[in-house]
């Protein structure tokens, strides 16, 4: 990572003026606050927020751009903080002015002692096309440290948002906001719990006190979608500006028709290749060996795309607006569509900004039939798009107009896995196991296995299902319009229980569900899978001679609202051989609040289900 070497310690003079005029509201670090062991609004943080302050001021001139300021200071509990708090990032546009202070309070021997940061804690590296990333980790941090940070921007950027809510309770929380009277600005309030707004030396200023933790659930949405905060917006922009100048921008609209150089590799993709169908999926398949995704999430491709040829790597927006310019020049119609990832909340279509958006994809046409591309992926399909992506709404960029559009998967994550086994009298398990997976399960194992290598993969799945592998077999991998597909012959020490006479089995050795995701009574936020799954076990085992099968579990059919979600088991004997057939679906991507009880409910009789055992007793 670069080094981002500041002067720490030298301001802009505007800074030093305004810290002089906040310097009487800010308490200074007392012994008290340094001997504080918890804090008594929620004993179980492992810190609190002593204070966050903020304030973002408009230049009335243009090319002095916007000016914002933060100041937080923080006090550390327990170790388990510090790489949440401790380690700081955000990001800045490319460009900015940036100043940072940041010190860390310690208590010896009844002193307070300072330690500031220096060059060597503070780095900048490249986000995407037109952000940086700011990182610093603050010095000398203990138990029972305060931390204490603040910093200044300056450049050409909207009024940044600002969260009132933490994953740590806070004492107080004030942002402050000013821009000229001749521009007009809305905002937009999120969050369960709201800040008092007020008017004060001629800036918006909103203020939170004695905030609670922001708690998450399993399964929720990204947080930043859900915790107090607050947006804001010019009120000239519109979804419609927006578009014409993107549409307009050489590394966006520009890069799809133009780039001249990519009319050579749409030929080279496509020869002899007539249906349009066929030259999708050679261009797509083409741009993905052609060019590795290096992580980056942006949405404008690189000033020199021969580069990325070069190097063999770009961006999600370097390779989408390559295949997208590629597709149309292989007369192909194409559209882009900007999206934001799951890791970066919901798009909200009341807040025309292209700040909600930190990724691209397109869609190409057959007929009248649009499908959704996206190259980065190596081990997905053509018409599959990433895991990440499957976060809602999505804004279609066509020509001169634009449209929404729901982002969703024709496929989801499925795994069948199948065993035939053979019991001991001694409770050990015997015989043939594989997994059959397909869609997003199919992915995650491709990625893992070559990832790791098949020695370091096979040790690991041993390690964590305690199985004895004897041999193991993987079969199309390297296909993924196909099932990925392992197979293993295994062995189980001691699967069963003898009591009394009567010996237990517990027939499931995977996808057992011993326990309930959703234990809350209530919940706040939305529940989201992500995209739909299925798995289904299947398991045939045969029981030893001398031995009846006394009980087995009954049949179970459970369904979700709206067929929303299935659960059935069932259990039958032929012979000596019992076999076993669970499956569980998840047929919605997202739940309301309103749908949890039944949620839960589901996944109780699935709990209680799977923890029935089969009785077998001696003849």
């Amino acid at each position: 990572m670069k080094s981002f070497l500041l002067p720490l310690f030298v301001l802009l003079t505007s800074y030093v003026v305004e810290a002089q005029k906040t310097k009487g509201s800010i308490e200074e670090v007392t012994l008290a606050s340094l001997k504080m062991g918890v804090y008594s609004g929620d004993t179980s943080a492992a810190a609190v927020i002593l204070f966050e302050k903020g304030s973002a001021v408009l230049s009335a001139a243009a090319a002095n751009g916007l000016t914002y300021k933060r100041h937080v200071r923080i006090k550390i509990f327990r170790r388990e903080a510090f790489d949440d708090w401790a380690n700081v990032n955000f990001l800045v546009e490319r460009g900015s002015v940036f100043k940072l202070k940041a010190v860390t309070y310690n208590l010896v021997n009844d002193s307070i002692v300072k330690s500031e940061i220096d060059d060597t804690g503070v780095f900048k590296k490249r986000f995407n096309k037109y952000i940086d990333e700011i990182k610093f980790t603050l010095p000398n941090v203990k138990e029972g440290s305060i931390i204490e940070y603040d910093y200044f921007i300056r450049g050409e950027m909207g009024v940044p948002q600002w969260e009132f809510q933490h994953a740590i309770p806070s004492l107080l929380s004030e942002y402050a906001v000013k821009v000229p009277n001749f521009v007009t600005m809305r905002h937009t309030i999120r969050g369960l719990i709201s800040p008092l707004h007020k008017e004060e030396n001629k800036m918006d200023v909103w203020v939170m006190k004695n905030i609670p933790a922001f708690k998450s659930e399993p399964f929720m949405p990204n947080k930043n979608d859900f915790i107090s905060s607050i947006d804001f917006i010019f009120s000239y922009s519109t979804w419609e500006s927006i578009t014409a100048r993107l549409l307009q921008d050489q590394n966006f609209g520009g890069t799809i028709s133009e780039v001249p150089f990519l009319k050579k590799h749409a030929e080279e993709a496509t020869a002899g290749v007539t249906e349009t169908k066929e030259k999708i999926i050679a261009i797509h398949n083409y741009v993905r060996d052609h060019v590795a995704w290096n992580g980056v999430e942006d949405i404008y491709a690189a000033d020199d795309l021969k580069d990325n040829f070069r190097k063999k790597t770009g961006t999600a927006a370097d390779i989408n607006l390559i295949m997208a310019s590629i597709l149309r020049k292989a007369g192909i119609r194409v559209e882009m569509v900007l999206l934001s990832t799951r890791g970066n909340g919901f798009v909200r279509m009341d807040n025309p900004t292209t700040r909600q958006f930190n990724y691209t994809i397109c869609r190409a046409y057959i007929d009248s039939v649009g499908y959704f591309l996206d190259a980065t992926e190596k081990y997905l399909p053509w018409n599959a798009l990433p895991e990440r992506c499957m976060n809602g709404i999505a804004l279609v960029i066509s020509e001169k107009r634009y449209s929404w559009v729901d982002i969703d998967s024709n496929i989801k994550a499925r795994t069948v896995a199948t065993s035939d086994l053979v019991l001991g009298e001694d409770g050990e398990l015997n015989g043939k196991f594989s997994y059959t997976r397909s869609g997003y399960d199919a992915h995650q194992m491709r990625r893992e296995f070559y990832e790791k290598g098949k020695d370091r993969y096979l040790a690991d799945f041993a390690k964590a299902k305690q199985w004895n592998i004897v041999k193991s077999e993987f079969l199309n991998l390297d296909n993924v319009d196909q099932s990925a597909v392992e197979q293993h012959e295994i062995s189980l020490q001691e699967h069963g229980t003898e009591a009394n006479g009567l010996f237990y089995i517990n027939p499931f050795i995977t996808f057992n569900e011993d326990e309930n995701p959703f234990k809350a009574d209530k919940r706040e936020f939305p529940i989201d899978f992500a995209v739909r799954s299925e798995k289904m076990y299947v398991a045939n085992i045969t029981i030893p001679d001398g031995y009846l099968v006394d009980e087995i579990p009954d049949k179970k059919l459970v369904l979700l609202p709206g067929n929303k979600g299935k659960f059935s088991y069932s259990v039958t004997q032929t012979g000596n051989r019992i076999t076993v057939v669970s499956s569980i679906q998840i047929n919605n991507r997202l739940f309301m609040q309103d749908e949890y009880p039944s949620l839960r409910e589901f996944y109780n009789r699935v709990v209680a289900k799977h923890a029935e055992q089969i009785v077998l007793k001696k003849r």
